[in-house]
């Protein structure tokens, strides 16, 4: 886990994700897998775009220097060695979230400032973006939340109960295909990203309205069980 940035902050900024080989291999969603490693390579370049336009420093941890045996361990032990750098409050982002821009994390940025915990819930009961202070972080409570469940934003708030916690707006995270045909739809036509992300996705476009279509004349119902933030 490099600095990436060289400027001077009490704020850090923690890409938590996996490789888009890695993570390529556990959701695929284009149409091929050499075309879902360019469409996990362009959300992880996506990640790391905005985090430069913030100006902050800002760290990628995947899963060749990720330690422990459990989701929990391997995002409190990253968010640890950020604060062994010097750092008070780190902003932790995965690559799954379209929606994101920098302007989310500046304003996370800011609200630590004045709060103990930041979240930026999904709709799906997880977080696209959790904001934590070292002076309010404990570790072992941390790594016990049920993360990759519906269960984290809840879990989250009943932690930092007895802390301030700011909020940011809810965003779409991205698991499936059908995740990312609804993110995709919030993004301006303009939007030079949305433009190449529908590059890759136009197989499974068709693919997924014709199953939701024949789903729900079946069962008028389409439930999608999505995972947790930064599901790595």
């Amino acid at each position: 886990m490099n600095l990436i940035m060289d400027y001077s902050s009490t704020t850090a900024i923690l890409l938590f994700a996996q490789s888009e080989k890695k993570v390529s291999a556990l959701k695929p969603i284009a149409f091929s897998s050499k075309q879902n490693v360019l469409l996990w390579k362009k959300m992880n370049d996506h990640s790391i775009k905005i985090s430069q336009h913030t100006k902050l420093p800002y760290f990628i941890s995947n899963e060749n220097d990720q330690l422990g045996a459990t989701f929990g361990e391997r995002i409190t032990h990253s968010i640890e060695t950020v604060f062994a750098k010097g750092f008070d409050k780190v902003i932790v982002i995965g690559n799954d979230c379209i929606e994101l821009k920098a302007h989310h994390l500046l304003q996370a940025e800011r609200d630590l400032r004045r709060n103990d915990l930041v979240i930026g819930s999904d709709y799906s009961g997880g977080a696209y973006l959790i904001g934590v202070t070292k002076l309010k972080f404990n570790a072992e409570l941390f790594k016990s939340i049920p993360w990759q469940t519906k269960s984290v934003f809840t879990a989250l708030q009943t932690l930092y109960r007895k802390q301030s916690i700011a909020y940011l707006p809810y965003l779409n995270d991205c698991n499936n295909a059908f995740d990312f045909k609804q993110a995709t739809q919030k993004l301006s036509f303009s939007d030079s990203f949305r433009k190449i992300l529908l590059s890759f996705l136009s197989n499974f476009v068709v693919q997924i309205d014709f199953e939701t279509r024949l789903y729900s004349s079946d069962y008028h119902a389409f439930n999608f069980n999505k995972g947790s933030p930064f599901n790595v």
